[in-house]
């Protein structure tokens, strides 16, 4: 029987299983009841399901689309004989002959109508000459278009033959599986969107950069002098301040999208066995590393007195080990790739000639060059945003040469496990494809060709991989730029200091981070990339629609914005606002106190009432309004306005919290993209970046997280709500609005709606986790006074409001556990 499913997916899908009973007793019904380890259950299993037994393997596989889960089950029967049940799967991912079982599925272009043919001579020739019983297709809603006339319509989209001869059904294939095809692979669209992708991106981070940048009041450099371009100079005074980093981050933005483009472009015809191209990447690599220069000390900070001036013998010696372990990993995993004999492995996974090690060598040193070169313009832009420690640039700047040396001697036991993950994966694609042929004399010759040919991929693949995740690079120089902005305005006598949130150049470099780190996780619109341009879009709107409406109804702007810079400008300001903060609660506690009967001498619920009352008025000169709104309590003021005195802090401070609550949030989003489903991890590990993937994956959703935090603390006085759990769910909304509108999208086009539900979900868990936080570290000075931080947290809610919030956050885990039963986990991906 043939069953296809499309619904849900973007690809379609279709499963053989079959059904063998050999009667009698001969060698086939005596063999294969032995196990798998046996020679002769192999023999008889391939001459069963693998042609005729002197078939020859090839170096581009006959069975390269078919998938199995296991090796197929043999039951034996006392009148029945022995059955073997064969189950097998493929994913129809581009166009041409597929063969599954003993089927043959011919998709001959993307969007005219694909022939299905039962052939049973495809698997052997016992198979061929067999008396079948029955032959089932199921269409799951496929539209056929022609029917062999022996069929039988059995209902529910099901046709049957009785008698095999001639089995053929024509069907038009769904036409989101037919527009996934006509965009996979390299195809004009396909590289449009992708080339989009990437210019969208860096045309956001420069436009944000670009509106950001501060006006230089210096005169312009006289006619005629030549500036040289940064790689070759050393960076000057000003390379710290906004100025070098902005032209850093243009810098950045130019180069992404140039090499973007020629990846786009070039990266299709790389595979063949060329050395050119692999040349070239690893000139490309030396000119990113040379644009970053890394290794120029810091003048901002290289004559700061510093107790890490120089370094110490604990440190010398770290750096010494990690250096000598690197080393001695990457030569012990180039032994194991290029001579595997030598480390107890089977020879059959040496490269075949010396022309494939030296273009996989080679290969190897472009990776890992690009991966230097991503490491370098990293610690470019956290080095001149300020985000590291004056002790860290410090010492950097003292031993630059040994932290280079240890740094790339990690990135290449990286560059060496990736080439080893890619070699793993090639050598399981053979097995599987060349499944029960290992017996054969021209085995050996053919995986030798195989590995020969497939090995020649890694450079390109290895270079894909690792640009696909520069996005890194633009995150970390749009938040440098915001730290530097903030360091800036600290050091600047004119410019105020207290603010409720990010002014408006602030604000667009924050939005910007928003869509390209914290929304970006989402599947690709009817398995296209054309519509990402609108998506990142859609991203930035979202973002302010909320602020725009946080703005209006949070509580610092009914409590009077001008009213409370004025009054919480000042350090004394802010100590007395928590002081009114912490008298409020306790004269709430000892009024609920009376309530219940319990009195004390000289207090009277009037008098508590009356110095309620006057908690609200505060009277700084000039100011009109003397008193809060009703709605607006001194508590409601004082979690509003967060931990922290500059809303910077604040951001920084939710993106560390939220880092840590989203790490077990992280593994379940693992979990259910790659393990939960046994065919997925099936898939992942054949893949040829599969296990990288799968550490880029819990990585990045930890970015994705910290990104989350990050938003929220910067936004956390304009958004809406007069506690924590509030505001993480007004942020949540503009996290789910776009993530919506692609749902809808994708259920409209019945394509894959992935872990999108799942991710809104745990996105409220972190952002509800890391708001209540926030609001203890709003009281810390309070820590001292309680036994534990439940109980700071009861005193804070008062008990009654944090019964509720419990049972809002109860609710977010019992529908995380639900959609993880239901709903969890994407379709196939191929």
């Amino acid at each position: 029987m043939l069953r296809f499913s499309h619904h849900g997916q973007t690809f379609v899908q279709a499963q053989a299983d079959t059904d063998v009973t050999v009667r009698g007793e001969g060698q086939l019904a005596n063999w294969l009841p032995l196990g798998e380890k046996s020679k002769r259950y192999r023999q008889a299993m391939h001459c069963l399901l693998r042609r005729e037994k002197n078939s020859m393997p090839k170096a581009k596989p006959f069975w390269k689309g078919e998938w199995r889960l296991h090796s197929p089950e043999v039951t034996t029967g006392r009148k029945h004989g022995v059955t073997v049940h064969y189950k097998a799967f493929t994913l129809i991912t581009q166009t041409g002959r597929t063969q599954v079982g003993p089927w043959r599925i011919n998709a001959r272009k993307p969007h005219s109508q694909w022939r299905v043919t039962f052939q049973p001579e495809i698997l052997s020739k016992v198979l061929a000459t067999a008396h079948w019983k029955q032959v089932k297709v199921q269409l799951d809603g496929l539209e056929a278009s022609d029917v062999d006339a022996k069929a039988a319509y059995l209902g529910k989209d099901t046709w049957a033959w009785t008698k095999p001869s001639g089995v053929r059904v024509d069907v038009f294939p769904p036409w989101h599986a037919a527009f996934a095809l006509d965009n996979r692979g390299g195809s004009t669209l396909s590289t449009l969107g992708i080339v989009l992708w990437w210019f969208c991106g860096s045309a956001a981070l420069a436009l944000a950069v670009l509106r950001s940048a501060p006006r230089s009041p210096s005169a312009p450099e006289p006619p005629g002098r030549f500036r040289p371009w940064p790689p070759w100079r050393a960076p000057d005074v000003s390379e710290g301040s906004k100025a070098g980093l902005t032209r850093t981050a243009l810098w950045w933005a130019g180069l992404s999208a140039a090499l973007g483009l020629a990846l786009a472009l070039l990266t299709p015809g790389a595979r063949a066995p060329s050395l050119w191209p692999t040349l070239a990447g690893i000139a490309a690599g030396m000119v990113l590393i040379l644009a970053a220069h890394p290794w120029f000390p810091d003048r901002s900070t290289a004559t700061a007195k510093s107790p890490t001036r120089e370094l110490s013998r604990r440190g010398r010696a770290l750096i010494r080990n990690v250096s000598l372990t690197s080393l001695g990993l990457t030569v012990l995993g180039l032994v194991a790739v290029l001579t595997p004999g030598a480390m107890g492995l089977s020879e059959e996974l040496a490269p075949p000639d010396a022309y494939t090690v030296t273009l996989m060598l080679l290969q190897l040193v472009m990776v890992w060059l690009w991966l230097i070169a991503m490491a370098a313009w990293a610690w470019r832009f956290v080095r001149d945003g300020g985000l590291a420690r004056a002790s860290w640039t410090v010492a950097w700047d003292t031993a630059t040469i040994r932290f280079i040396a240890a740094s790339v001697a990690v990135l290449a036991v990286v560059a060496v496990v990736m080439l080893y993950a890619y070699r793993w994966s090639v050598e399981l694609n053979w097995r599987r494809t060349n499944w029960l042929m290992e017996h054969n004399v021209s085995y050996e010759r053919a995986h030798d060709q195989n590995l020969h040919k497939t090995l020649a991929g890694f450079g390109s693949i290895g270079l894909s991989w690792a640009y696909t995740h520069t996005w890194v690079l633009t995150t970390i120089a749009l938040v440098a730029l915001l730290n530097s902005r903030a360091n800036a305005a600290r050091s600047e006598p004119n410019t105020e200091q207290v603010s409720l949130g990010p002014s408006r150049n602030d604000m667009r470099l924050t939005s910007v981070v928003f869509a390209l780190v914290v929304v970006t996780r989402a599947q690709l619109f009817a398995g296209s990339s054309l519509l990402l341009t609108v998506w990142l879009l859609l991203n930035i709107a979202a973002l302010y629609t909320v602020r725009a409406a946080g703005r209006r109804w949070s509580v610092l702007h009914q409590a009077g914005g001008d009213f409370l810079t004025q009054t919480l400008g000042t350090a004394q300001g802010r100590r007395d606002m928590l002081d009114k903060a912490h008298q409020y609660r306790n004269l709430h506690q000892r009024l609920r106190l009376v309530d219940q009967g319990h009195t004390e001498q000289d207090t009277t619920r009037e008098a508590l009432e009356d110095r309620l009352r006057r908690l609200r008025r505060w009277r700084p000169p000039g100011y009109d309004r003397a008193f809060l709104p009703d709605q607006v309590s001194v508590v409601d003021v004082a979690l509003s306005w967060g931990p922290h005195d500059k809303w910077w802090d604040n951001a920084l401070h939710g993106a560390r919290i939220a880092f840590l609550f989203g790490i077990p949030s992280s593994a379940i989003i693992l979990w259910a993209n790659y393990f939960k489903n046994p065919k997925q991890l099936l898939l992942t590990s054949a893949s040829a970046t599969g296990l990288p993937d799968i550490a880029a994956w819990f990585v990045t959703w930890q970015i994705t997280w910290a990104g989350a935090g990050l938003v929220l603390g910067a936004l956390w006085r304009v958004l809406p709500g007069h506690r924590g759990p509030m505001r993480a769910l007004s942020l949540t909304i503009a996290y789910a609005i776009p993530i919506g509108v692609g749902a809808l999208v994708n259920r409209i086009t019945d394509t894959e709606l992935g872990n999108a539900v799942l991710s809104i979900s745990l996105m409220l868990i972190v952002l509800t986790l890391t708001s209540l936080w926030m609001d203890m570290a709003t009281f810390s000075g309070e820590r001292q006074l309680w036994p534990t931080r439940l109980s700071l947290l009861l005193s804070i809610y008062q008990v009654r409001t944090l019964s509720v919030h419990a049972t809002f956050l109860i609710a977010q885990f019992a529908a995380a556990a639900a959609i993880w039963n239901n709903l969890a986990g994407p379709p196939l991906k191929p």
